[in-house]
């Protein structure tokens, strides 16, 4: 995953022309002179039909013609008749072999059941429904993989510098995690080496990452080889994308901010409340989105302490911005929310909602869904 030379190659499966067309349309604009798409051609009959589709598969994808791959993209839905019914999770088996990134979509608009059952960290990041929030998205995850490389060097070194951001005092007593974690790593990526600990908190679903980051973590020597370098890159982005940016947590986005601050979204979105909370955005980093914003926690903590108040509505309200609403509940509007519900990403409220899904991670504790949801699925869900 060398950052120089040449454009870097999305490669794209997908066997309905439609959809490949609706893709590029959607993309070109967005290319710039970093990335081409390159579709992989599934209306030809493959070299050989012998052997494991995943190894024939990661043969053809060294050759040049798709040259320095970034990010592998799949339809979930392969029917191609010239490989034999190729499936999406072949492609990933692939991808893996040859320590690539996947990210896959589906053909169908996802319901809450799609949401609550696709169990996180299994090593794939999830693609939205609409081309154009698509085609958004895979440049978001090509930038960030690129830039988690170009960060990953610096971050690899013990952190001596202290943060200049401020820390909150439950986070400041919490015990720091051990040397070579996964939590250390990615937080000194991210330049937050005192929230080391909550990232540990976010380190499950697929083990195979966690292995990969702990075993090159724990290598005492100063350069890593271009395997292991290109692998590790992965295992983090993928678990930053595909947990800690998704599971409201560390990193919230902009309902779960408002609903953590106990702001009315609407009321949250306007440009002067914005202006309070700027300096715990998540900005210049791995997978940062300007369209799809997210806040540090602990720093909005911080801004929230350092008033000497006790929400995130009333520091506004102390900075002469008045009549703001509370954040309501979605289910009991009288009730003030504080939590997010992963179903209908919507503020909820403690009291009508359940946290209690076995593989929501330990460290997204604003994580929920409605007590409702949770008793239709439980058993889909293992709660």
């Amino acid at each position: 995953m060398s950052t120089s030379g040449s454009k870097r190659t999305i490669v794209l499966f997908e066997d309905h022309q439609e959809r490949i067309d609706e893709l590029q349309v959607a993309i070109k604009p967005m290319l710039g002179t970093k990335y081409r798409l390159e579709v992989f051609p599934l209306h030809v009959a493959p070299k050989t039909m012998t052997g494991p589709y995943e190894d024939r598969l990661a043969e053809d994808l060294k050759a040049p013609q798709f040259g320095n791959i970034v990010l592998v993209v799949t339809d979930r839905d392969l029917s191609t008749q010239e490989w034999g019914g190729l499936s999406e999770a072949a492609v990933s088996r692939a991808a893996e072999k040859l320590g690539l990134p996947v990210a896959c979509y589906r053909q169908k608009k996802p319901n809450v059941e799609d949401r609550l059952t696709r169990k996180p960290g299994n090593g794939q990041l999830e693609l939205p429904f609409l081309v154009d929030e698509r085609a958004h998205r895979v440049i978001t995850l090509c930038n960030g993989f690129v830039e988690m490389e170009k960060l990953l060097a610096p971050a690899r070194a013990p952190v001596t510098k202290k943060s200049t951001a401020k820390t909150p005092i439950k986070a400041k007593l919490a015990p720091k995690a051990d040397a070579g974690t996964p939590g250390t790593l990615l937080a000194g990526i991210l330049q937050q080496p005192y929230v080391a600990t909550h990232f540990d908190l976010f380190a499950c679903g697929d083990q195979r990452a966690i292995s990969e980051i702990m075993s090159v973590s724990q290598d005492n020597k100063t350069q890593l080889k271009p395997e292991q370098e290109r692998r590790l890159v992965i295992a983090l982005g993928v678990w930053l994308a595909d947990l800690v940016m998704e599971f409201p947590g560390l990193l919230l986005n902009r309902t779960a901010a408002a609903s953590y601050l106990d702001i009315a979204p609407d009321d949250f979105a306007k440009a002067k409340v914005q202006t309070v909370f700027e300096s715990a955005k998540y900005v210049n980093l791995p997978f940062a989105d300007e369209h799809n914003p997210l806040w540090w926690r602990h720093l909005l903590d911080d801004l929230v302490t350092d008033g000497e108040v006790v929400s995130g509505r009333a520091l506004c309200e102390s900075k002469g911005i008045k009549k703001l609403s509370y954040c309501p509940c979605s289910v009991k509007p009288e009730l003030h929310a504080g939590y997010y519900c992963m179903a209908t990403e919507r503020p909820i409220s403690e009291e009508q909602s359940s946290g209690r899904v076995s593989w929501f991670p330990v460290g997204a504790d604003l994580a929920r869904i409605t007590a409702r949801t949770h008793r239709v699925l439980a058993p889909w869900i293992g709660s």
